[in-house]
């Protein structure tokens, strides 16, 4: 539902990895994963893949400099998101 969610989310369960979307309400993706990457928390370097719409040049740097580690556009290409998936995350 929004980026405040997945925060608290994440600190109830245990994820492999978390598809970001970057537009959402209350907290968006760009600060969540801040948020997530400035925490203590054991899920501090869990992979976060950004799920976007936005796909402007220089929109990619951004979310890997905010500290998301890959991107895929929306919409979502299947082949892509698996093998972003198995890029990122390991068995």
């Amino acid at each position: 539902k929004n980026g405040e969610k997945a925060l608290e989310t994440l600190q109830k369960k245990e994820f492999d990895c978390v598809l970001m979307d970057i537009q959402m309400p209350v907290l968006d993706g760009v600060e969540a994963t801040r948020q997530i990457r400035s925490s203590n928390a054991n899920y501090k370097n869990i992979p976060i893949i950004a799920l976007t719409a936005y796909a402007m040049s220089g929109d990619r740097e951004k979310f890997l400099e905010a500290g998301m580690d890959d991107y895929i556009a929306k919409p979502v290409d299947r082949e892509e998101l698996i093998q972003v998936l198995e890029r990122n995350v390991s068995e």
